[in-house]
């Protein structure tokens, strides 16, 4: 019996001198990020984690390292380490849910949101800054009922935040929620009154509602603070369409292009008015191929793809 005593205290002996050891390692790898020597770091405590238990802690500083060497993919895997030994490292999910925004994995960056904000409290000093990503995050991947759901829940609080407000108004577009839109667009503006985005919007709303002389009043207000916003050209061009201005509207529009000729939809309202015009079927057919080489119908629907087949078969 006195042998097995003696045995245990020796392992514990070897365990307490292994973790001194593992923590003087750490230490180092920490003291030598410090000193900015991020590859020296890594070194150190790869080696750290080669012979000592694995702790949450060595994955979220490897981490860092190869954020330090740019190396995000590896940071990223790091960090899903960390959550595999402990499912709730605030930490881990918060720096994951923010590079996944940055690097356009939308989906896992919902999940990685929704994580943090189950995991920090309401009174937290970043939780404004999870809910307006996630809200935001809904609306980027076409989920607006569940964006207006969520965000309108957040948006009757005391504190005014203005990603809130605009993604709310945006979910709220989509959704012909008119009313609701235009809400939270006037409280953006009675704070700035200026701001380019918030006028379009309205703008939208006004449009949505077929009122489309007071949605232009909205983009002219918007043009006149930046008259090169290929957003108000576009948008305005299609206002502009529907009072049958159609010469007026022809030219916003193909303004808008050219400042930026991504925009699938600025394409689709140009072969609309080009139709109006009398325009050849060759140009239009161009026009509608480059909205749908633009993404029209992965973001917006069959619509162009319908056109297209009737009139350039």
């Amino acid at each position: 019996m006195k042998r097995f005593w003696l045995i245990v205290l020796a392992v514990l002996a070897v365990c307490a001198i292994q973790a001194q050891n593992c923590d003087s390692l750490y230490l180092e790898s920490l003291r030598l990020y410090d000193q900015k020597k991020f590859q020296a770091a890594l070194d150190e405590v790869n080696s750290v984690m080669s012979v000592c238990p694995v702790k949450t802690d060595y994955y979220l500083h490897r981490g860092k390292c190869y954020r330090a060497l740019k190396n995000i993919d590896a940071e990223l895997i790091s960090l899903d380490a960390a959550i595999a030994i402990d499912s709730n490292c605030i930490a881990a999910w918060t720096t994951k849910a923010l590079y996944e925004i940055d690097l356009k994995r939308y989906s896992s960056a919902i999940k990685s949101h929704e994580k943090v904000l189950s995991l920090i409290s309401a009174d937290d000093s970043t939780v404004s800054i999870y809910q307006t990503n996630l809200g935001a995050l809904y609306v980027w991947t076409n989920q607006n009922q569940k964006a207006f759901d969520f965000l309108w829940s957040l948006c009757h609080v005391d504190s005014f935040d203005m990603g809130t407000m605009n993604n709310l108004a945006a979910s709220a577009i989509y959704l012909e929620k008119y009313e609701e839109a235009a809400w939270a667009l006037n409280k953006i503006l009675e704070i700035f009154p200026d701001n380019v985005g918030a006028l379009i919007n309205m703008g939208l709303c006004k449009s949505g509602q077929k009122d489309y002389k007071a949605a232009m009043k909205y983009y002219d207000q918007a043009l006149r603070i930046d008259p090169e916003e290929a957003y108000a050209l576009n948008n305005a061009g299609w206002a502009l369409f529907q009072l049958g201005k159609n010469k007026k509207a022809f030219d916003y529009i193909n303004k808008s292009i050219r400042i930026d000729s991504t925009n699938a939809y600025a394409y689709r309202n140009k072969a609309y008015v080009q139709i109006k015009l009398g325009v050849s079927r060759l140009e239009v057919c161009k026009t509608l191929q480059l909205a749908i080489d633009n993404g029209f119908t992965e973001m917006y629907g069959g619509e162009v793809l319908h056109l297209q087949q009737e009139l350039c078969k």
